[in-house]
């Protein structure tokens, strides 16, 4: 009797010693899964730019710039991510992916407080730095905290579906944010919708806090050298004449129609346009992105002549671009804006497996970060320049842009195997 009244006490401590693991387990994975979801919250709340709908009127009107200035300006700020990179890279290996992601929401806070603060060139050039240093400090640790966080939850495999709701929620805050920043610019003062962006990224540092840091017990590889990690991706390029072709096609065209971007706010006021309304122009593009974003994988998937659709798809913003420059009514203006901020946009999903495919696999994320490298140098070196043609004549501008595409899509010579 004593035996089984003692087996019966061992098998009561066994079951509770299981239980409390298993709980102390669901709560552990409670708090990875935690990560997951605010992580979207964080990208809802970090795409409150309210400034994105009126952001060249902030600049001409309240900061007294000349197109080309902003232009340089921009230039000033795609130069400086690059600075960062690496070093940024290193504070999120070497110290934490939570604390990266809080500095970086905190330094672009205080970037857009300085930014509202006074209009002069040299403020913007430190807000400038500060959000180059935010932006470099989140964009690419965002991505490793997700996937470390995947890791421990057993389901790395979902990283593709993961990354592409985070964009989608940040996409969701600016469609928001936008109509809003436009109401405040019109009624109270531009400068206050800049200074206002603080109220959003101080919320995205607090929440950045309660996340759960998932990289301190994975194993870490080593960092190498920036050069060689650089030389490695110009490597692979230079001797893949494929995946050479595919990201040169990839990148030109892109960097072109980026620059509607920065110069739809002047269409629209040549338009007159009233400026309470830009907002909503900037969150339909925004709905638009999502739309194409995720019909053009399934749209492709579908269709046996790559190629073609490449070339189609491609030229639909060249044709857009060069409607633009000779047709001034806004019921059919606006509509060409959306149309080539959705092609354009939307086109590089159409090289992703080609790209992917040349790639080796240990040399992927070096290669892939070479060509957003090359693909930011060109955009600062072209930003000078589509300024100076903008202030000279914006219809010609247009006209530019858009043959160049239409040539560039004529004389392009990736094959239908290579997508």
């Amino acid at each position: 009797m004593t035996l089984k009244r003692s087996k019966l006490k061992q098998e009561i401590v066994d079951f509770e010693s299981n239980y409390k693991i298993i709980e102390e387990d669901r709560i552990i994975q409670g708090k990875w899964k935690s990560n997951i979801w605010k992580s979207y919250l964080i990208q809802f709340i970090e795409g409150f730019h309210l400034i994105s709908g009126i952001l060249l009127p902030f600049f001409l009107t309240w900061g007294k710039l000349t197109f080309v200035e902003v232009m340089f300006l921009q230039s000033y700020f795609t130069i400086m991510i690059l600075v960062f990179e690496m070093p940024c890279g290193a504070i999120a290996d070497y110290i934490s992916r939570k604390f990266s992601l809080i500095l970086g929401a905190l330094s672009t806070a205080f970037a857009a407080l300085i930014y509202g603060t006074y209009p002069h060139i040299f403020i913007f050039i430190v807000g400038e730095t500060l959000w180059a240093f935010g932006a470099a400090l989140t964009s690419g640790t965002n991505q490793a905290f997700i996937y470390d966080t995947l890791r421990k939850l057993g389901r790395e495999h979902e990283i593709s579906k993961v990354m592409a709701r985070n964009r989608s929620f940040m996409l969701l805050g600016i469609g928001i944010s936008a109509p809003v920043g436009s109401i405040i610019g019109a009624y109270l003062s531009l400068n206050l919708v800049m200074s206002l962006i603080f109220i959003p990224f101080i919320l995205a540092t607090l929440l950045s806090m309660t996340l759960k840091e998932p990289n301190h017990d994975l194993e870490r590889k080593k960092l190498d050298n920036y050069l060689t990690v650089i030389k490695s991706g110009f490597n692979e390029l230079k001797n893949n004449q494929t995946l050479r072709l595919l990201a040169f096609e990839m990148i030109i065209t892109e960097s072109m129609v980026f620059f509607l971007i920065w110069t739809y706010q002047v269409y629209l006021e040549a338009l007159n346009f009233q400026l309470i309304y830009f907002g909503f122009v900037s969150a339909s593009m925004t709905v638009i992105q999502i739309l194409f974003n995720n019909v053009v994988p399934t749209l492709e998937n579908r269709i046996n002549n790559k190629r073609r659709f490449l070339q189609i798809y491609t030229m639909i913003p060249g044709i857009g671009f060069i409607l633009m420059s000779v047709i001034f009514f806004i019921p059919i203006s606006i509509p060409l804006i959306l149309i080539v901020i959705g092609f354009g946009f939307s086109r590089s999903l159409i090289f992703v497996k080609g790209i992917n495919k040349q790639i080796e696999t240990e040399n992927r994320a070096t290669v892939i970060s070479t060509i957003n490298m090359i693909a930011s140098l060109i955009r600062a070196i072209l930003y000078p320049l589509v300024g100076y043609f903008v202030m000279w004549n914006l219809n010609i501008t247009f006209i530019l842009l858009g043959t160049l595409i239409i040539v560039f899509t004529l004389i392009s010579r990736i094959k239908d195997e290579y997508l």
